[in-house]
């Protein structure tokens, strides 16, 4: 992995020919640098004040070739697919500067956690979609058993738990700010049956749907 720092903001010319390896730009302003707390390790790769741009090479760890083929073909669409590369680009800074500190990562942990935010990213994506257990575990590469122990580690709740929170959720923006019908509502996120979305949402928001109309 070959990473470029430069100070100033610089137009790119040229492309990616055939035959030669791709290659993703990522433009990071210096105010979203010292907001991630990296300020310093930024600066740090400009030895004096006349250097304008610092090269950094290393090899890429199988969690960058990761972040890569993902950020090439993102597994969602829409709103989702600009979160999975912002969340991955971040990474691949903090890779950047760290990793000729020695910082190891197990593959296969970090193989894992790639596919458990991919199958989120799908959720979030397409909440009225039927999700089952067992397709997000075989979307993760893992057994059923081992998909909702891992998904409850990372995220502090199960994913059945967090669709529902995140169908609920939204079908509120959508009693509120589009003023749907609650049926309506509740089929856009997923439910089939408004009664079965009313008893849910009374439970997770303590009211009836019909309070947001």
């Amino acid at each position: 992995m070959t990473a470029i720092a430069v100070r100033e903001s610089l137009a790119a010319r040229g492309s990616v020919h055939r035959g030669e390896r791709p290659a993703i730009g990522l433009a990071l302003p210096q105010a979203s640098i010292d907001g991630l707390g990296l300020g310093d390790e930024v600066r740090a790769l400009f030895k004096t004040d006349a250097l304008g741009t610092a090269i950094v090479s290393l090899p890429a760890s199988p969690r960058v070739h990761a972040l890569a083929a993902e950020m090439f073909s993102p597994p969602v669409a829409g709103n989702a697919t600009q979160l999975l590369l912002s969340a991955h680009a971040a990474e691949i800074v903090v890779h950047a500067l760290f990793g000729k500190r020695g910082i190891a990562l197990d593959p296969a942990a970090d193989l894992q956690r790639v596919r458990l935010q991919s199958v989120k990213a799908r959720m979030d994506a397409d909440l009225a979609y039927p999700w089952s257990i067992d397709e997000l575990a075989r979307n993760a590469g893992l057994s059923r058993r081992s998909f909702n122990q891992k998904f409850q580690m990372a995220y502090g709740e199960s994913a059945i738990d967090y669709l529902r929170a995140r169908r609920l959720d939204a079908a509120r923006d959508l009693l509120i700010h589009q003023r749907l019908s609650v049926t309506e509502a509740a089929f856009r996120v997923g439910y089939a049956h408004p009664a079965n979305f009313a008893t849910a949402f009374r439970r997770h928001f303590g009211y009836s749907p019909s309070r947001c109309q």
